[in-house]
């Protein structure tokens, strides 16, 4: 007699907590959210990728550089700084004011090179017709070596940049209220009195902490009037092209910068005892 064969099937009665043992974990797991990248004490966060987007994230400071595409953690920062007009760079700006009026937050602080602050503000009253929204927020023209002040502590200022449309850079400086010297050694009370009097007690001394480029070609680094971009703690600046098949001229020709040009610039600030010792591999050996 031939063995029988049995075959089973899944039953219908089986307890919902069952099926749930088969289920990935990170479905039930909630994802833990990476550190992030911190650098001179600020945490930074943010994506750029050619052409797409750049927005660059520093929570700390309450604000973002650029909003391409309005990454959700953009959202929560009060201050935005739209270093050009390129849709790269600006497209974002619609969801990014939207969707904090969505969640009931506060108007944010927009700022833009002056020349496009009028076209800028036309974009926001188109989508209000398109959709009834209201995009509540405020919109700040800014010149070049124009200054604002984010907090008491913070003030920001323009910086000229050469890119293929106006363009311009932005350096966050880090602002400090020291006693005068002449008044040290005074006692509280003393100091009370010559500051309700109207004396001026205190020197205001500021720092470039962070510097942001957006796109341009590397002759912002001549200009004398960026000298303050290069001595910032942190320097965010672009680098679209890094392969030799783009040629230097072609990333400049289309108002950008290329690596080989970091690399060069590098080169020729060497020390004598160094400048023939050290050599580039730029193209391979």
């Amino acid at each position: 007699m031939e063995e029988e064969t049995k075959f089973s099937s899944s039953s219908s009665q089986e307890k919902p907590q069952e099926l749930a043992l088969s289920l990935p974990n990170n479905i039930e797991k909630k994802e833990k959210k990476k550190p992030l990248m911190t650098i001179e004490g600020y945490p930074i966060e943010g994506l750029s990728i050619a052409g797409l987007e750049t927005c660059i994230i520093f929570p700390s400071l309450d604000l973002a550089f650029d909003i391409g595409r309005c990454p959700q953690r953009a959202v929560s920062q009060n201050f935005v700084f739209i270093s050009h007009a390129h849709m790269d760079h600006i497209g974002g700006l619609p969801m990014y004011v939207a969707t904090r009026g969505l969640n009931r937050m506060k108007p944010p602080t927009i700022i833009v090179p002056t020349c496009i602050r009028a076209t800028v503000e036309q974009l926001f009253e188109v989508h209000r017709q398109l959709d009834g929204s209201e995009l509540r927020h405020v919109l700040v023209g800014l010149d070049i070596g124009e200054e604002i002040a984010i907090r008491r502590d913070l003030k920001v200022k323009a910086f000229r940049t050469h890119h293929r449309i106006r363009s311009q850079g932005y350096v966050v400086y880090q602002v400090k209220e020291k006693l005068k010297q002449e008044y040290r050694g005074l006692s509280s009370n003393e100091i009370k009195s010559l500051k309700s009097s109207g004396v001026k007690i205190t020197d205001t001394t500021s720092h470039p902490e962070i510097a942001f480029t957006g796109d341009t070609m590397s002759d912002f680094i001549l200009d004398e009037g960026n000298s303050d971009v290069l001595k910032a703690k942190i320097l965010v600046m672009e680098c679209t092209f890094v392969e030799e098949r783009v040629t230097v001229e072609h990333a400049r020709e289309y108002g950008h910068t290329h690596l080989y040009e970091e690399i060069q610039e590098a080169m020729s600030k060497l020390e004598a005892p160094l400048a023939g010792r050290v050599y580039t591999l730029t193209e391979g050996f």
